[in-house]
């Protein structure tokens, strides 16, 4: 049963506590047998629990001891939800509960006790979720909610019992007076009328009253009249207010409003106007203090509530990975190249000549400088390199092709360029094409008028940057042959086609490197590897070198078409296109192994000594990939590039920039994009990532799991990073915790990593330690974008405070070492550190 001012709680025998939805005007003082959280979802109220207020808006957590007397009055519409969990569960799941009291409220809580308040806000959310949603395991999930949320309050919250409990002695008296109270509030009540029913001195029952209720008699007896009064106030429409205050027991109107003013701070009339539910109908009584509304409102707050829960705003309690390793930096290591500097890339080579990617480009320089960059398209007709005229002849125009090198190598980069794709006029079949912005992938009419083509681009290159200078670029032969959206013909039309390019390019001078095919590496390949190697031999075309993407998507086999393919440049959903791409693979270290396995098969066929050039590689070939944006990238980067360092000669990242014309443009900042930078120039985290590696020394000291050491340059340096994969169900497609806002729900077995280094032998003297900190609070532009709000546009304003914000977190301070120095990082899930030590002269 349920009572106004005694809640006896009583359970199912499959659930033993209580929850339900709620929205509250004004519950009087009561108490029960169990204890309560309130969990504020919309509004604001004020809870007084043993004469100590509580104001509580939407977020707010509160926790209500078994057996201490307290009020609620909701100060507007709101809606909460409620959680009694009556002594006889506590008792049986927690140790020493006699003694067991929780201080918990969200508003005075200390930062320390944040992480246990998330978590406790998302399993009650949770638990609504799945009180209303059911199921077979029902019962047994919402006990395993309910033991984390008393786990949470007894690890931060636990804290020495407080006076205010009522007494359980005179538990029975008090049930008996405020029972009596509840049926006869309408009447003329005193306080001598209880102390002769109950056989006791006034001045005796009201100290009684007193120390129990918190409240005198008098101010008891008002709030129940108020109590009553107010669910009729918003029942009827037309009763006077008048009619309404002598009905319910007050002696007249005035007494009335001065108790509803004093309680609402607002006249009945406003209060009607703006809170009651229903117009012109009578609303049945509530079957408690607790308002009727609107429930599947609450739910939809609910919902929203647990995806917020996964964002950067309400993290889980995470599991902590500790590793300590000691480190010699006297050690002499081994000398690094660094070879993912070689090259870096962009989309097409006429997106080169935008302006805002110039721009991008140039920040790239200047913060981690790149050797080469690759491209596709330097004959796509955007170029203008090729047309005939009305008599069938060819004619050739490099004005473009001009401006992209000169500003390329104004900025230090090298052109790495993709031979390809087909010139419009040139195509044999113009029906054949690719991307939003149309790339023409079939066959030439002639080869030989290609072969011309190719002779005359490089000619001209040659008299225009010197032949040392065009000696020194790579030029990679066509675009993943193996895949049908991308070279129609035949596997020995390919290869006809290759080998009289080939022997052009050598013709004009035999020191221009050649190199193909640019095939993907996760494709079940080895068939087409070693028909198209057999074939270069026996035509005394093997390549220079190897370029190769990679993309973790498994079982993408050589029998996909082009039409299952081509989806992925129509913006289709990610479930569809991980469809069609077989997943992505369960394996972090997925790079690693098929670079390991690309390079075990190169020597089988004998070409251990030709380079090998990553000249795409990515988590995804998805351009709408929301994880993209977010900080999972960075580690993803660093991990990569750590593990693989000088494994090959290049890790060609695709892409550099969010500005790529391969799909629609989207209208979009943060919509998933491969970039390194967003639109209008704002770095990603996997931009920071890069930054970050380029203060790497030459040196390699050690490699541990999840840290680098280096040397160079006069000073010591220690990148860390935490990286998570993506858990199977969203691999697989689950994206359905997925949007513009969270992000980060899709990640298996994520834990702080605190790593302790003992960095041994250091010169004495002192020195300066650098730290640069990436993490979602600090250099995540995606992130900060959440937190301003997400807005959809943004002005010139906006997109400068991004930038801003798109910066590591910076700490510098001066330690004196003898021969020793402790290191300490700790690292959210996705975050990197980098560490700089150098000695002051």
């Amino acid at each position: 049963m349920r009572n106004s001012i005694y809640e006896l709680v009583e359970t199912s025998d499959t659930l033993p506590f209580d929850v339900a939805l709620h929205s509250v005007n004004y519950v009087p003082s009561h108490w029960h047998n169990s204890m309560e959280i309130i969990f504020v979802l919309r509004g604001t109220l004020e809870v007084t629990v043993d004469s100590r207020q509580h104001s509580l808006s939407e977020g707010d957590v509160l926790v209500i001891n078994s057996s201490h007397v307290h009020e609620v009055i909701g100060l507007d519409m709101n809606i909460i939800a409620t959680f009694l969990i009556p002594d006889a569960f506590i008792k049986a799941n927690l140790k020493g509960f006699e003694s067991v009291y929780f201080d918990c409220d969200s508003r005075s809580a200390g930062k320390e006790q944040r992480q246990g308040l998330d978590r406790i806000r998302q399993l009650l959310a949770e638990m609504v979720h799945l009180r209303y949603k059911g199921g077979e395991v029902y019962e047994l999930e919402m006990q395993i909610r309910m033991l984390g949320v008393l786990s949470a309050l007894a690890q931060q919250f636990r804290a020495e019992a407080q006076s205010g409990a009522m007494n359980e002695k005179y538990k029975e008296r008090m049930l008996r007076i405020i029972t009596y109270i509840d049926e006869h509030y309408d009447e003329p009540l005193s306080l001598q009328d209880i102390a002769e029913r109950e056989f006791l001195s006034v001045p005796y029952l009201s100290k009684f009253f007193s120390d129990n209720i918190g409240l005198n008699f008098q101010s008891y007896l008002t709030s129940i009249r108020l109590k009553n009064a107010v669910e009729e106030l918003l029942s009827y429409e037309e009763e006077r207010i008048a009619d309404l205050a002598l009905k319910h027991g007050f002696p007249n109107a005035k007494s009335f409003y001065s108790a509803f003013k004093n309680r609402y701070h607002m006249t009945p009339n406003e209060y009607r106007k703006q809170y009651r539910p229903g117009m012109g109908e009578r609303q049945d009584k509530p079957s408690s203090n607790y308002l009727a509304f609107n429930q599947s409102s609450a739910l939809g707050i609910i919902n929203q509530y647990l995806k917020r829960s996964k964002s950067d705003e309400q993290p889980q309690v995470q599991a902590l990975s500790a590793k300590v390793d000691a480190v010699d930096l006297s050690a002499p290591g081994v000398l690094v190249r660094h070879t993912w500097k070689n090259i870096i890339t962009i989309g097409k080579a006429k997106e080169g000549l935008h302006a805002d990617v110039q721009e991008q480009i140039r920040y790239v320089q200047q913060r981690c400088p790149f050797h080469a960059i690759r491209f596709h398209g330097i004959f796509d007709d955007e170029m203008m390199v090729y047309h005939v005229d009305g008599d069938g002849n060819p004619h050739y125009n490099f004005r473009f092709v001009d401006q992209l090198f000169d500003f390329l190598l104004s900025v230090g980069l090298k052109p790495f360029v993709e031979l390809g794709f087909m010139p419009f006029a040139m195509a044999a079949d113009p029906d054949k094409k690719v991307f939003y912005k149309h790339s023409y992938v079939s066959g030439p009419q002639s080869v030989e008028r290609w072969c011309e083509l190719v002779e005359h681009f490089l000619r001209h290159c040659m008299n225009r940057y010197g032949q040392d200078e065009v000696e020194s670029w790579k030029l990679e032969f066509w675009n993943e042959p193996e895949l049908d959206v991308f070279w129609p013909g035949s596997r020995q039309e390919y290869m006809d086609f290759y080998r009289q390019t080939y022997r052009k390019v050598k013709q004009v001078s035999e020191r221009l490197q050649i190199g193909a095919p640019g095939r993907i590496i996760s494709l079940l390949s080895t068939d087409f590897n070693r028909e198209f190697f057999a074939f270069c031999r026996n035509k005394k075309c093997v390549p220079d070198f190897i370029p190769v993407h990679f993309y973790p998507h498994e079982q993408l086999d050589e029998m996909v078409s082009a039409e299952q393919l081509s989806r992925l440049y129509q913006q289709e959903p990610y479930r569809i296109m991980l469809d069609q791409f077989g997943g992505i693979s369960p394996d972090p270290d997925y790079l690693k192994h098929m670079l390991k396995s690309e390079i075990s098969s190169l020597a089988e066929l004998e070409l251990s000594g030709l380079p090998v050039y990553l000249t795409e590689w990515n988590s995804t070939a998805f351009h709408r990939e929301l994880t993209n944006d977010t900080l999972y990238k960075a580690a993803y980067i660093v991990k990569n590039i750590v593990e693989n360092l000088d494994r090959i000669e290049g890790f060609g990242y695709w892409v550099l920039s969010d500005n790529i014309e391969e799909t629609p443009a989207s209208e979009r900042l943060f919509h998933g994009g491969l970039g390194l930078i967003a639109q209008y120039g704002i770095p990603k985290p996997a931009m920071l990532a890069y930054e970050l590696l380029a203060k790497l020394g030459e040196r390699l000291v050690t490699r541990g799991n999840g840290y680098i050491v280096t040397s160079g340059r006069g000073r010591y340096q220690v990148l860390s990073y935490n990286y998570c994969h993506f858990d199977d169900l969203y691999a697989l497609g689950d994206i359905s915790f997925i949007d513009d806002k969270n992000r980060y729900s899709g990640f298996k077995e994520e834990k702080t990593f605190k790593l302790e280094l003992e960095l041994q032998n250091i010169p004495k003297g002192r020195y300066r330690m650098v730290t640069y900190h990436v993490s979602r609070a600090l250099g995540s532009s995606y992130d900060e974008w959440v937190r301003m709000g997400a807005p959809a546009y943004v002005n010139a304003e906006e997109i400068a405070y991004l930038k801003a914000a798109a910066r590591p977190r910076m700490e510098i301070r001066q330690i004196d070492i003898e021969d020793c120095a402790a290191y300490t990082v700790v690292l959210e899930p996705h975050a990197i550190e980098l560490m700089e030590l150098f000695k002051l002269e």
